[in-house]
């Protein structure tokens, strides 16, 4: 995959120009050109002590470090450039934010293909997803992303594993008639949930603790990390682990301006994106851990799910996802990793 970043050119009581974007500031070009400085716009939805932004630190560190300070990065955490992925990816579409990680759902307006990975029950271990998103059926994702759109994919990020958390637990896919349940804007995950017989609704993140505390909906579905980071068990009481998606992030940028770095920065970057993934894959596993123990500390109940059901259930959205997406190779692909 190529490693490339749009720099920001932000509008803040007038025009603020950051490193690259005036006519004289311009880098180098991929080929010895100079070193100017360049300032990056890392932003996440999530707090700051999140997979996201621990990923995020740990490029800073790396770039800054291995481009003798010639490429600098801020990082925004907790939603201030952007409470929801939908508004990041637009942000990255309009050059105010250079680095973002987002789930597939909320670039599937943009590249349909990158939905395949939005598809319930498709990975059985971490063991399994990793080969997955590592291996060719990831290198066939980002491509298909990169020749429709302006969008550069730097490596997968995980969120952890997701299950299902309401008021009410539940153990069988009866269960979820007329359960009104927040899910991401994708159509795999809304039909998923719809065929299991929930309604949808799209709430931003960072208006769900009112939503599921008010009774809006009621419930979600999210992995430990976030559930409890977001203070979720709070207005909850149960979490049911249906642990229907092992959850694939996008760590992405603009293509445009990467080839005006010099070599040095180049290489930096690149290191810095290698780092980046292992530190926030890292980080998820040992978040994911602590946070369920803590949540059953402060008496949420955590119920066994007999999931053959729910992947039987879902099939047909698999099936036709993989269909619709003209991805039936990739999605036999990943049924044999599994063996």
């Amino acid at each position: 995959m190529k490693k490339t970043f749009l720099l920001s050119c932000m509008a803040a009581a007038g025009t603020f120009m950051l490193g690259a974007c005036g006519d004289d500031q311009s880098g180098g070009n991929g080929d010895g050109g100079s070193e100017e400085s360049v300032n990056l716009i890392a932003a996440t939805q999530l707090d700051a002590e999140s997979p996201f932004a621990v990923g995020f630190e740990r490029f800073k560190e790396v770039v800054e470090e291995e481009s003798d300070g010639s490429v600098t990065v801020e990082i925004h955490t907790d939603g201030s450039l952007g409470g929801n992925e939908d508004e990041l990816v637009q942000n990255m579409e309009t050059g105010s934010v250079d680095l973002v990680t987002a789930s597939p759902g909320f670039m599937a307006q943009s590249a349909q293909a990158v939905d395949f990975f939005s598809m319930p029950y498709l990975f059985e271990s971490n063991e399994h997803w990793e080969k997955t998103v590592d291996g060719e059926v990831g290198d066939a994702v980002a491509s298909e992303i990169e020749d429709n759109t302006n969008f550069e994919i730097l490596g997968y990020w995980s969120a952890g594993i997701r299950n299902y958390y309401g008021n009410e637990p539940i153990e069988t896919p009866e269960d979820l008639k007329n359960v009104q349940i927040r899910t991401q804007d994708s159509p795999v995950v809304t039909n998923t949930w719809e065929t299991l017989g929930a309604q949808t609704a799209s709430v931003a993140w960072d208006e769900m603790y009112q939503a599921l505390q008010n009774g809006v909906v009621d419930a979600s579905e999210n992995d430990f990390t976030n559930i409890y980071q977001a203070s979720h068990h709070e207005v909850t009481k149960n979490i049911s682990l249906t642990e229907h998606d092992y959850t694939t992030r996008v760590f992405f940028t603009s293509r445009d301006v990467y080839d005006n770095l010099s070599d040095e920065q180049q290489q930096a970057f690149d290191k810095a994106v290698e780092e980046a993934t292992a530190a926030a894959r890292e980080s998820d596993r040992e978040l994911a851990d602590e946070s369920r123990a803590s949540m059953e500390e402060e008496g949420i109940e955590i119920n066994e799910v007999d999931q053959a059901p729910f992947v039987e259930q879902t099939e047909s959205v698999r099936q036709e996802a993989a269909e619709s997406l003209d991805m039936t190779e990739e999605y036999e692909k990943v049924q044999q990793l599994k063996e």
